[in-house]
């Protein structure tokens, strides 16, 4: 099932490629000749495979990839492999599935970073949307405000943002402790939610052990030295609490600067250090919605797209979220510590 970008996207790296330019739907499943497979194969054994610093979408750069190696294939669309279920479909890829016994909001906390600069145009937005769903929700800033006076005043840094994001995972450490609560979910000031699909993903997953799950990126992983997978920050990430509490240990995590990039040393580098893989989930969304090809969101659910930038981003959550969020229970309260 072939798909292409509409206009060129972040995730593409804002490649200029036209519609003529299509990659396969991968969880729809796509096949390849055994002679196309041969070429690739020689291909990488004599140039060693693709060489870019930053893997995010792997049907596009597999596609990418192929038209690079001069076989001359090209995707031919075969729309019995399905987006969405239907009688005459081949494949289709299922919706997600609960896993089990639901995650209720109660064990789960979540740290939203913020400053000052973003407590009126961004963090009132998401407290008019998803965090009315989230019974434990703290904002973690450069300062408190009259707009956010309950803020947890934090190191901030204009770049990078490790050392902010690890000392919220030290204050969080001691609110998982205290409430003993199984999951922390970081967020960014401008990431949307479904609360409720987020606790539907949690019942597949053991909050006893360290877990961290998101949305997996790549970093030079062609170099099996200094490669390494992290989840993206703005997609959200969730951590089981023995995780945070392993990786706020002195000198577990301890950032090289402030001003690191947080995403890739605390949820890539860290993790490998202490023997975590990060768990990918396709559900979780760095960019907004208008950045992915329509018929990769139609065969999901997703649970958060992240950046308001040239959006509406009430207007997203109520197109995508807030009806999935409306069905949890009335009787939850909301409480923000």
């Amino acid at each position: 099932h072939a798909l292409y970008d509409h206009e060129p996207t972040i995730i593409h790296h804002f490649a200029d490629n036209n519609k003529k330019f299509k990659y396969p739907h991968i969880a729809s499943g796509f096949g390849l000749t055994s002679s196309l497979v041969s070429s690739l194969v020689r291909k990488i054994i004599e140039d060693g495979g693709p060489k870019d610093d930053f893997s995010i979408d792997a049907s596009y750069e597999f596609a990418s990839f192929i038209l690079k190696t001069d076989t001359g294939a090209r995707l031919i669309h075969v729309p019995n492999i399905c987006i969405v279920s239907s009688s005459d479909c081949a494949t289709y890829p299922r919706f997600f599935h609960a896993c089990g016994t639901s995650v209720t909001t109660e064990n789960v906390y979540f740290a939203v970073e913020t400053c000052a600069k973003y407590h009126v145009e961004r963090v009132s937005i998401i407290k008019r949307t998803w965090a009315k769903y989230a019974t434990n929700i703290g904002y973690f800033s450069d300062a408190a405000d009259k707009y956010l006076p309950d803020a947890f005043v934090v190191l901030n840094t204009t770049q990078g943002h490790c050392g902010k994001t690890h000392n919220i995972l030290e204050e969080a450490d001691k609110i998982l402790k205290k409430n003993n609560f199984n999951w922390l979910v970081v967020s960014d000031d401008d990431t949307i939610f479904s609360v409720s699909r987020l606790l539907r993903v949690l019942t597949c997953y053991n909050p006893n052990i360290p877990v961290a799950i998101g949305e997996r990126y790549g970093f030079r992983v062609w170099d099996s030295y200094y490669g390494y997978d992290y989840l993206t920050g703005g997609a959200g990430v969730v951590l089981s609490a023995p995780l945070v509490h392993e990786m706020v240990k002195p000198g577990r995590c301890d950032c090289p600067s402030s001003t690191t990039p947080d995403d890739m040393y605390l949820f890539g580098i860290c993790l490998a250090r202490i023997g975590i893989q990060p768990i990918h989930s396709p559900l979780f969304h760095q960019a907004r919605p208008s950045d992915y090809a329509i018929g990769y969101l139609a065969s999901q659910e997703p649970v958060s797209f992240h950046k308001f930038w040239m959006i509406d981003p009430e207007m997203v959550y109520d197109e995508w979220f807030a009806e999935e969020d409306e069905s949890l229970s009335v009787t939850e309260r909301h409480t923000e510590l």
